[in-house]
């Protein structure tokens, strides 16, 4: 018995999602609801939920739980074996190499059991750089927190399913975020090519990423060309949606939408382009444009509700080439220049250190002449206790505080010299 086989009797034998264990009763997209997933998933905490890693998997587990809140239907759950479900029924798992990495999945079932073969998958990756992990560009030891590149994106898709919830449509709808998107999309090609939905049963994706940093309403829409139906469809709700739109039909991206797009899958991509804080350590919660943000969604969700209104599959269309914003390239080469000057420019403290087991802080164990730390007054055997408010465990938190800072940056050092606790501002050099 084929996939295909096994999932039509699922969904129309038993309308998955139509006993929700955690009916919604929102009728809006929010703000300060997108701000708490984005807060979290951009914590320090998380590490920059490097795929295969602790914050990646804590990263997946969070959005397994929004499944699970939200009454969704793992597809780990058949007909056979009807559960009930727990938030590790929504993880997918997946190797790269050595790493055990986690997509997550959760289905909503549609309204019209004669759609039930047409599924629309909207979607967002939940990795991004961790620390010094793939994409990484700034400092050794920074973490690359990833609030646009991508908690805004997945944190979308949980917004939207919470409204998607409250407001099924006819067709069945598959939230997802991915992971080892930054390794090479291999999260979604592992999905498109081996997961338990063909691709001939999935209607549509929807792709967002870095869609948490509009200026002057700016939005990117590729993909329009991987369908004859998304121009008719879509155009006059793009145009008409009071953003700046910028709309391109190539089926490729540096994203999730190209793996579903080389499956023969018809694929959007929503990006608001990078920033100077693309792949770098200022990619944080507190920079989110929020309230715009919640109109990309709600475009999204327009478009999808337009899409959904068509009785008809859609026509799949080949679209050779990368679907970016016409001045993509240019704004990437300006970042690259930036970043060779921040390392150039990049601060130094002029100290080496040891770590001393069951003491507190780092020992310093050399001090450079002429170096920031000489000329701050540093001594060796100081023990330093934290700078720029990092707290000295290990190396990795003295490369982490320095990390980011350029030449003439002031710091604040703490320090045990014999006991007794000072502090001084450091020059750095």
């Amino acid at each position: 018995m084929n996939r295909t086989t096994i999932l039509l009797p699922f969904l129309l034998l038993y309308g998955v999602g139509s006993s929700l264990t955690a009916q919604s009763d929102r009728t809006a997209i929010r703000a300060e609801d997108l701000r708490e997933h984005i807060s979290y998933l951009a914590s320090d905490k998380l590490k920059g939920r490097e795929s295969g890693k602790e914050g990646g998997h804590a990263a997946a587990n969070y959005f397994a739980e929004q499944w699970l809140r939200l009454g969704l239907e793992p597809l780990s759950v058949l007909p056979d074996d009807r559960k009930q479900a727990i938030a590790k029924d929504y993880l997918l798992p997946f190797n790269v190499r050595r790493l055990e990495c986690l997509n997550t999945a959760g289905l909503l079932a549609g309204t019209d059991p004669s759609l039930a073969d047409q599924i629309l998958v909207i979607g967002g990756h939940h990795d991004h750089a961790g620390v010094g992990g793939p994409g990484a560009m700034g400092s050794p030891g920074e973490i690359h927190n990833g609030a646009d590149d991508n908690a805004s994106g997945s944190s979308g898709v949980a917004e939207l399913a919470e409204w998607f919830v409250a407001h099924p449509i006819r067709r069945p709808i598959l939230f997802m975020t991915f992971s080892a998107e930054e390794r090479g999309l291999l999260g979604s090609k592992a999905f498109v090519e081996d997961g338990p939905i063909p691709t001939e049963n999935m209607y549509a994706m929807i792709n967002c990423d870095m869609i948490g940093r509009s200026v002057n309403d700016y939005l990117y829409v590729g993909g329009l060309g991987t369908s004859e139906e998304f121009h008719p469809l879509l155009d006059d709700i793009l145009k008409e949606s009071g953003m700046d739109v910028e709309m391109g039909d190539a089926g490729e991206a540096p994203s999730d939408n190209t793996s579903f797009y080389h499956g023969g899958v018809p694929s959007l991509f929503f990006f608001t382009h990078i920033h100077e804080d693309y792949h770098m350590p200022g990619d944080d919660a507190d920079k989110i444009q929020y309230d715009a943000e919640v109109k990309i969604l709600e475009l999204v969700r327009d478009c999808a509700l337009a899409l959904d209104a068509r009785d008809a599959s859609l026509n799949f269309v080949s679209a050779p080439g990368m679907a970016m914003p016409a001045d993509f390239n240019q704004k990437m080469m300006e970042h690259f220049m930036a970043i060779s000057e921040r390392k150039r420019n990049r601060g130094k403290l002029g100290v080496s250190v040891e770590v001393e087991a069951e003491a507190a802080g780092l020992r310093i164990s050399k001090v450079r002449s002429s170096s920031a730390a000489q000329a701050g007054g540093l001594q060796v055997d100081d023990t330093l206790l934290s700078i720029a408010n990092t707290v000295l465990k290990s190396k990795d938190d003295l490369r982490r505080a320095l990390g980011g800072k350029v030449k003439g940056d002031v710091i604040q050092v703490s320090y045990l010299r014999q006991g007794k606790e000072h502090a001084t501002e450091v020059t750095l050099k």
